[in-house]
């Protein structure tokens, strides 16, 4: 299947290109690290501004009512750039859980704020044990008995927890039986808001394994051996291939993924569920072939690729590891074969 993005998509990406150009450089996010909220607010503010708070928010709540294609080419460019902010959590999974499953009085009282960056809001599906962003975040949806309430943050208690990625800010949650509202949602309708998350997952992972790529690339051009560029050698060559080659089918995967689920496809929950698995695989990959390729210097804090290579490990195993994944994309592959042979 082809996917053509439109030249309002194409802008929009080149909008956040810039905007992440300025706000969360390697040099930048680095120097979050020591802070209290590791967060610029200058870049959720240029978010907003530019609308990225508000794409999947309905437009009667003060969104603009996009869909996941409008949003695919962002969450590449969050990878790509590194970007430590929960955004997939914060403009994706949550807002459409919200906008799913949430009473009339909770869209309106939240989903305006959360269109206009006023307020953050973040989530952690059934089988996450931790939750990110909290410390920012005035909306918390989370599993309580089997299903999904969202929660102020003023009702919860919370304690950071060490992640391999010092960008991160995760945390374990605490909340009463009382607190909360339950969202009104059935087995479809978690079945929705966990596709949306299986592609902008593998979305964001696509543009984290895309820079690891381009970085190693760059470095084996300039890299010399034997008085000649360690890029010019055949073995080199064809590691970076391997990796590039898993990285475009991933991408496609994903880009699919959005046109399906953006179409209300029935086939949309199966190719989320792909998708999330080859990027996973791609970045496992590329991941692999770019520390290879670095050598020593690839292991070293001091060099910028280990952000890439942090944050690609902690995202692959964030929403549900490698072999969940494939787990869940084979159950729904035999399902498909039985359905089709009855």
């Amino acid at each position: 299947m082809r996917l053509d993005f439109s030249q309002e998509q194409l802008d929009l990406r080149g909008s956040v290109v810039r905007l992440f150009d300025t706000e969360s450089s390697a040099e930048l996010n680095r120097g979050l690290w020591a802070t209290e909220t590791g967060r610029n607010p200058a870049l959720w503010q240029g978010l907003a501004d530019i609308g990225i708070t508000g794409l999947m928010v309905p437009e009667e709540f003060g969104g603009l009512g996009g869909d996941e294609t409008d949003l695919c080419l962002v969450l590449e460019e969050v990878g790509r750039f590194c970007v430590p902010d929960a955004v997939l959590e914060a403009c994706l999974v949550a807002p459409v859980a919200l906008a799913l499953g949430g009473s009339h009085d909770l869209r309106e009282r939240w989903l305006p704020r959360i269109a206009s960056g006023q307020a953050r809001a973040t989530i952690a599906l059934p089988g996450t044990r931790y939750v990110p962003d909290v410390h920012l975040s005035e909306v918390v949806i989370l599993e309580r008995a089997g299903e999904l309430v969202l929660v102020e943050r003023s009702e919860l208690e919370f304690e950071r927890v060490a992640s391999m990625d010092p960008s991160r800010r995760l945390f374990e949650v605490r909340f009463g039986e009382d607190a909360g509202v339950p969202l009104e949602l059935d087995g479809n309708g978690l079945a929705a808001i966990r596709s949306r998350q299986d592609f902008g997952s593998a979305a964001v992972l696509n543009g984290v394994s895309a820079a690891m790529i381009e970085l190693t690339a760059g470095y084996v051009a300039t890299r010399r051996q034997f008085d000649r560029p360690i890029g010019s050698f055949q073995a080199v060559k064809h590691q970076l291939a391997q990796a590039e080659s898993r990285n475009a089918l991933a991408r496609q995967a994903a880009r699919s993924a959005s046109y399906y689920l953006s179409a209300g496809d029935p086939r949309a929950a199966d190719s989320a569920a792909l998708a999330r698995v080859c990027a996973i695989e791609a970045e496992f990959e590329s991941n692999r072939v770019a520390l290879q390729l670095h050598g020593g210097i690839g292991f070293t804090w001091e060099y910028r690729l280990q952000d890439w290579l942090k944050r690609g490990k902690a995202l692959e195993q964030a929403h549900g590891t490698r072999r969940e994944a494939l787990a869940t994309a084979g159950r729904a592959g035999l399902a498909d074969r039985t359905t089709n042979a009855v």
